[in-house]
């Protein structure tokens, strides 16, 4: 494990305590709607927020029980609502609550869909302001361990620390987490979305799903077809393969990353003038990354150190957003002629080459930081099953690395505190072909870096009920594009499908011109 996800947006959620709190027996029932209040944080001001009780277990329904924490923006026409949509970020160990207010800037949906229904996010079990998970009773001391580790361990000393840090990074899990640490798997937030709709009081589910959330939608679907209306789940996991083959998928991860550095580097030398790191791009790219594989390098004038952690980071998490793309490029070429000599970068622009990435803030000032490493790992490592001799990682990171040189060491060490994690029965991985109420809409970018094309046509074929919409396009889940809006419109609000192999437009160049 490393303290900040190469694959994925983390979103260090808030714990308030040090155990995961659990309520007594006696929890309400789901059939009793959720109690809603105005949001006392500040960044929830303007929306309700509630919490409902499920079981923890849920082969014991009436025994202890576990919070999840929602929020609700409310239909603009209340007149003539629909019902509810739930929305997940992804992760895991995403907090969603925050969803409703990009659903409110119009970052999810159409005005129309705003219209018609309740739009809700919740924080899955563990996660965030739902009985939050902590492995550490400090910062400190989970940052001590996060110091012993390397993103891309490459030495022999570096295997090794890294090893033996996640190693005792589970021990520090199972010490103090408390009893919720072995009731994280998606089966169980399937089951808590389940209770959720009935407290709303939706006869069938309305869903979007993101990333990771669309294997809690495809679990979903399985456990409960009879109760879907409209799920739509946008940059697809396939969910076989993701808990059935975990390295093969891991695999798979690092070479969906390699695809579109590919695309990223292709596309800044045909920009030519627009894209700052032109001419030779993927030639330079390599150099810079097998020059930092060797050490670090110093950069005075550009922030000082930089790693081969810092470059693989940083290139990752730039592969989510074409947004970012530019400046990247800019970014790239700054870092390229401060350790190579040149200087065609613009000086007045210099930066930081590689931000450090750090966990975001709680919802407290003082609140545990890394919840959103401790539940990432808390599901992962209950959904698939991974190797559990912590020494055959160093090999299998050779041969990812092989074929995937700039992602492949990264993803192979990324799930290391599997290894020795509680053994957990509580998963679900399959059957995922039932026959659903209604079809589920699949759509996902060609282009996405953490869950590749071939995942979405992988769950469109999986799914016993699914029809698959295309974004021609770069980027982690589908982002810019009137026409993926407006078929989200049709099928939350009519049931409306587009006709199959419908592909849309980015309406986003990945270097535009400077205007």
């Amino acid at each position: 494990m490393t303290v900040f996800r190469p694959f994925l947006a983390v979103l260090a959620g808030a714990a308030v305590a040090l155990t995961a709190a659990v309520a007594a027996p006696g929890a309400a029932t789901a059939a009793a709607r959720v109690q809603w209040a105005a949001c006392t944080e500040a960044s929830l001001a303007g929306f309700e927020c509630a919490t409902r009780e499920v079981p923890l277990d849920y082969d014991k329904p009436h025994g202890a029980t576990t919070t999840i924490a929602l929020s609700r923006r409310s239909a603009d026409d209340p007149a003539h609502k629909i019902g509810t949509i739930f929305l997940n970020p992804g992760g895991p160990g995403g907090a969603g609550r925050g969803m409703v207010v990009a659903a409110a800037a119009g970052r999810l949906v159409a005005p129309d869909v705003l219209a018609r229904f309740d739009m809700v996010g919740f924080d899955p079990r563990g996660i965030g302001a739902s009985d939050p998970l902590q492995c550490f009773p400090t910062d400190a001391e989970a940052e001590a361990l996060f110091a012993q580790m390397r993103l891309v361990p490459l030495s022999r000393s570096e295997i090794s620390s890294t090893i033996r840090a996640n190693v005792k990074y589970t021990e520090g899990c199972v010490r103090n987490a408390g009893p919720l640490l072995t009731h994280m798997s998606t089966l169980n937030v399937a089951k808590d979305l389940d209770q959720l709709r009935q407290a709303v009081g939706d006869n069938k589910l309305n869903y979007i799903g993101y990333s990771y959330g669309t294997l809690i939608g495809a679990t979903y679907a399985n456990l409960y077809p009879g109760k879907v209306r409209a799920v739509i789940i946008d940059g697809n996991v396939d969910p076989d393969q993701r808990t059935n083959r975990r390295l093969d998928n891991k695999f798979d991860r690092a070479g969906g990353f390699e695809i579109v550095l590919s695309g990223f580097l292709s596309e800044c030398d045909k920009a030519g003038a627009n894209c700052a790191f032109a001419g030779n791009a993927r030639t330079k790219f390599d150099a810079l990354r097998d020059r930092l594989r060797h050490g670090p390098a110093e950069v005075p004038d550009l922030g000082g150190t930089v790693t081969i952690d810092d470059l693989t980071d940083f290139i990752s998490g730039t592969m989510y957003n074409i947004a970012t793309w530019p400046d990247a490029a800019l970014q790239l070429q700054i870092a390229y002629d401060a350790i190579f000599g040149g200087g065609s970068a613009p000086a007045a622009l210099a930066a930081h080459p590689f931000p450090k990435a750090k966990p975001g803030p709680g919802w407290s000032a003082d609140d545990y930081l890394y919840n959103g490493n401790d539940s990432f790992l808390a599901v992962n490592c209950a959904d698939a099953p991974l190797p559990r001799d912590p020494w055959l990682y160093p090999s299998i990171a050779a041969g990812f690395e092989k074929a995937s040189p700039t992602f492949g060491r990264a993803e192979a060490f990324g799930e290391v505190a599997c290894a020795n994690w509680p053994r957990i029965s509580e998963r679900y991985d399959g059957p995922w072909d039932r026959k659903t109420a209604n079809t589920v809409l699949v759509v996902n970018p060609t282009y996405d870096p953490a869950t590749r094309y071939d995942f979405a046509k992988r769950m469109t074929t999986e799914l016993g009920n699914a029809r698959l919409l295309t974004l021609d396009g770069y980027g982690h889940t589908t982002r810019y594009s009137a026409c993926i809006t407006g078929w989200y419109s049709q099928y939350l609000i009519n049931g409306a499908l587009p006709p199959a192999g419908t592909h849309c437009k980015q309406d986003r160049a990945p270097f535009p011109a400077a205007p």
